[in-house]
């Protein structure tokens, strides 16, 4: 029999989805996961907005007791995500956009699978309705980087500020992108930045990645350069955070994300949508291509496996292989008479 987390309390007699939600999310909070590891406070909101998706569709579905649930209701439950666009009672959470990405689907489902089998587990189901459910493909993006002349102008119309005078936020400003672009670290990993997690020569600082894992990443040449010049020089008030505002505030996610957004504005860069998380592809995709090893990167970006770092290979093959293709075009040598140094053929395909 599994072992109970000894942290949810079992109870006789049957429970709704909703109570087998709550106990699942109590088990959450009380660390009670499978690998025993923590949970992070970004997860459990992830795992609680997608619950509440769920249990709002089941409530307006009729959905049967949990022993009753099937793969049908799962699969009504996939369709009714991939086909409505208004999806949520919830205040706040009707959507703008027209339908669901094909990841937002796929979170809501696996979120499901994880509750039903959690609850096979701690014994308030015999069988989990999820157990032979496929899930839908992941929506793997093409990764869209910023290019070199971007980053550069941004980090120009950073040293603009400084030089008329606007010297705090300049400063902090280009701190801010130069690490992005050094490290790729993710926005929410670079906004909670500690004094106390840098070393004393500011060569490296432990940052609080996915999963609750802390991990180490090195701060280079320009980047521990601007981040010296901000911290020595400008930065006001006290506190453990490193980012603040011009108050001695903490600066938060979504102001480091308008920050991009007007700095972009302020320097001709017109890239669309992803804001500050194309630093990280900036920087994924420069380190492969300046000869960076593939698990070095997962390394570097907190990743525990290389499906996601696979996606910056294909980037940088394609992109070397669209660089190539004019010095190896096939009709070009032709018409300018440059033959291959040996030609085989000796396949016997010619006759």
């Amino acid at each position: 029999m599994p072992a109970n987390t000894g942290n949810v309390p079992k109870v006789s007699g049957a429970l709704s989805l909703a109570e087998l939600a709550e106990r699942f999310m109590q088990s959450r909070r009380q660390g009670a996961t499978p690998s025993g590891r923590h949970v992070s406070p970004k997860t459990l909101r992830f795992y609680q907005l997608r619950l509440d998706g769920l249990l709002d569709f089941a409530a307006r579905a009729g959905w049967p007791p949990p022993g009753e649930i099937t793969r049908d209701h799962l699969r009504d439950f996939r369709h009714y995500l991939e086909t409505e666009t208004c999806r949520w009672d919830t205040p706040g959470r009707c959507p703008t956009s027209a339908l669901a990405a094909p990841g937002t689907v796929r979170h809501y489902l696996n979120v499901a699978k994880i509750l039903f089998t959690w609850c096979v587990e701690e014994d308030y189901l015999d069988a989990s309705p999820g157990q032979h459910f496929r899930l839908p493909h992941p929506d793997n993006k093409d990764v869209e980087p910023y290019n070199d002349e971007e980053v550069s102008a941004m980090l120009d119309a950073c040293d603009r500020e400084i030089q008329r005078g606007n010297r705090l936020c300049g400063a902090r400003n280009k701190a801010i992108i130069s690490i992005f672009v050094d490290t790729g670290l993710r926005l929410n990993e670079l906004t909670e930045m500690r004094l106390s997690e840098l070393d004393p020569h500011l060569q490296q600082v432990r940052v609080m990645g996915k999963g609750a894992r802390l991990r180490v990443v090195p701060l280079n040449g320009q980047a521990r350069k601007a981040l010296k010049l901000y911290l020595k020089e400008y930065r006001q008030g006290g506190g453990d955070e490193v980012w603040q505002t011009g108050d001695g505030r903490p600066l938060t996610h979504h102001g480091i994300r308008l920050m991009v957004d007007r700095l972009k504005a302020r320097s001709g860069v017109r890239a669309g949508g992803g804001s500050a998380h194309r630093f990280r592809h900036y920087f994924a995709t420069r380190y492969l291509e300046n000869g960076g090893n593939l698990n070095s990167l997962r390394l570097l970006l907190g990743h525990s496996t290389l499906y996601m770092v696979l996606r910056y290979t294909k980037f940088v093959d394609g992109r070397r292989a669209r660089e190539e293709s004019g010095a190896f075009s096939p009709l070009d040598r032709l018409t300018r008479g440059e033959k291959g140094s040996h030609r085989d053929d000796s396949w016997g395909w010619r006759r």
